[in-house]
């Protein structure tokens, strides 16, 4: 029975390290669900998550690859069958992940197949669009939660939309404020169509383009400028490279369950901004620019830093995969920082640095006008009062952080047993936590072990208006809630306020 499944794995997925284990979590894949996609996309998806197990999955069974040789062991599918018969019983940590994505992918799948159904009428209104169906679905596996992350649909009429498997109602709110912007500078920042469905919602996608002349660049880098003004002002987090998306002369933002966040201060907690030197209500918070004196890594900056497109690094890979020769090995590789968030002219990408007077004109014309709009931005007709009943994300740590500790928890001595898994889990995420109100935060530690324990990215949910997190609304945990942050950093504005910003703005392009 291991021998049949070994001749039925597609041989598209045969290049996967240990494919012919991992294939029996995504055997019945293509029968489990009809929803109408060629048999070509259903391979692409399965492949796409084949590719997520196996990354999951190889440090472990190369590990135990390895011990097999160290036995005598020579014959590659006497390893496989033994360990087919083995992984649920000695790595049952792994068994449990392998299984978790399994049915959350496919969840995911129907989800978005089936709302698209539902909504047809209405997104064909939003988007004005022809009657048209799913041809095509791009997952993203990487920034999910509960399972689903947001996915990339191309429909038969040629349109992309962009689903998000979760509120996106604050889209909406930024696109007026963005508005109320574009009318007070006499500007044309772009905003987004919506179709926003509560739990869920569709997004107009936004094409990466290349800029055509000088003055597009300059009139990219001036709308840059204010939007790092707008991030601000809103006290927007995680503006990182892959949410900034350069659209001919046009930068846009894609990703807003972050553009407004409370205001967290409280020292028992290392938080990042404070292990990392980054100024509380500065232009340095969104991550859309970056000083060298703080701690952000420079290669996920939203503008990018200058020249820098590419880095080497040491990374992991298996060599001969599916063959007794099979190894991990270490070696230098070359990584891409820099894509679709910086504009290019002529086929060379272009950073801030050569227009530098455009940005800082941008910045500082929306700063002004801010400081000029006082009143108007704490009167009850702000534009900002549309985000009180907007619903917002809210990362306790960057993303980037959870993603290595799941990444380094991949490792066999933590796939055998729960209770170590939790036990390396704790000690890791604990380390954050201090001072005497230690137990206070424990639900935070409690929610964020939870969600790894299942592979997930710890992201919790709350309204614009709470000063606490879900698990324990009894502790005032934020100094300002969403809206009272974003009006203390109105109270804020100020000549002394804004030089301090262009001074951050300038050791960034100078770097």
């Amino acid at each position: 029975m291991i021998r049949q499944s070994f001749y039925i794995v597609k041989e598209s997925f045969k290049t996967i390290p240990f494919v012919e284990v991992i294939f029996h979590y995504t055997e019945n894949f293509t029968n489990s669900f009809d929803l109408g996609l060629t048999q070509l996309v259903k391979d692409k998806l399965e492949y796409k998550l084949l590719e997520e197990l196996s990354s999951v999955a190889e440090v472990t069974l190369q590990s135990e690859l390895d011990d097999f040789i160290d036995k005598g062991g020579s014959d590659f599918d006497e390893f496989i069958e033994r360990i087919n018969l083995s992984l649920a019983i000695i790595y049952p940590v792994l068994d449990k992940l392998l299984k978790l994505k399994v049915t959350n992918f496919l969840n995911h799948i129907c989800n978005i197949i089936s709302r698209f159904k539902e909504d047809s009428e209405s997104i064909k209104a939003t988007f004005n669009i022809d009657s048209s169906k799913i041809i095509d679905i791009d997952v993203c596996l990487g920034d999910g939660h509960n399972g689903e992350g947001t996915a990339l649909v191309y429909l038969s009429n040629g349109t992309k939309l962009i689903y998000k498997p979760r509120n996106i109602g604050i889209t909406n709110s930024y696109n007026f404020f963005i508005e109320w912007v574009n009318f007070k500078l006499k500007t044309n920042i772009k905003t987004f169509k919506v179709l926003d469905c509560k739990s869920y919602g569709w997004i107009e996608f936004v094409n990466y383009e290349q800029v055509n002349s000088e003055d597009d660049l300059q009139e990219y880098y001036y709308k840059a400028g204010i939007l790092l003004a707008v991030t601000l002002l809103l006290g927007s987090k995680d503006c990182h490279h892959e949410n900034v998306i350069a659209s001919g002369s046009n930068p846009f933002m894609i990703d807003h369950e972050t553009i407004i966040q409370p205001f967290f201060n409280d020292q028992s907690f290392r938080t990042w901004d404070v292990q990392h030197q980054i100024p509380p209500f500065s232009v340095l918070e969104s991550f859309l620019i970056v000083n060298q004196n703080t701690g952000l890594p420079s290669d996920i900056v939203g503008y990018g830093v200058n020249g820098n497109i590419e880095v080497i690094d040491l990374e992991k890979k298996v060599i001969n995969p599916n063959t007794i020769n099979s190894k991990r090995t270490t070696r230098f590789a070359t990584r891409k920082i820099v894509d679709k968030n910086i504009p290019k002219l002529n086929g060379t990408y272009t950073f801030a640095n050569d227009y530098k007077e455009h940005f800082i004109c941008g910045f500082t014309k929306a700063y002004d006008m801010f400081l000029g709009s006082k009143n108007e931005l704490k009167s009850d007709s702000s534009p900002l009062q549309l985000f009180k009943k907007n619903e917002v994300r809210y990362v306790w740590r960057p993303t980037f952080v959870y993603f290595k500790i799941l990444k380094y928890m991949r490792s066999a001595s933590f796939m055998s047993s729960h209770e170590v898994y939790q036990s390396k889990l704790y000690d890791l995420l604990s380390k954050a936590f201090k001072g005497e109100n230690r137990q206070d935060f424990k639900f935070i530690l409690d929610f964020e072990i939870s969600q790894m324990l299942n592979g997930e990215i710890p992201i919790f949910s709350l309204q614009c208006m709470d000063n606490f997190l879900e698990g324990n609304e009894s502790l005032r945990l934020f100094q300002y809630n969403c809206l009272q942050n974003i009006l203390h950093r109105v109270d804020l504005l100020s000549s002394a306020h804004k030089n301090e910003q262009l001074t951050y703005i300038n050791r960034w392009l100078e770097s």
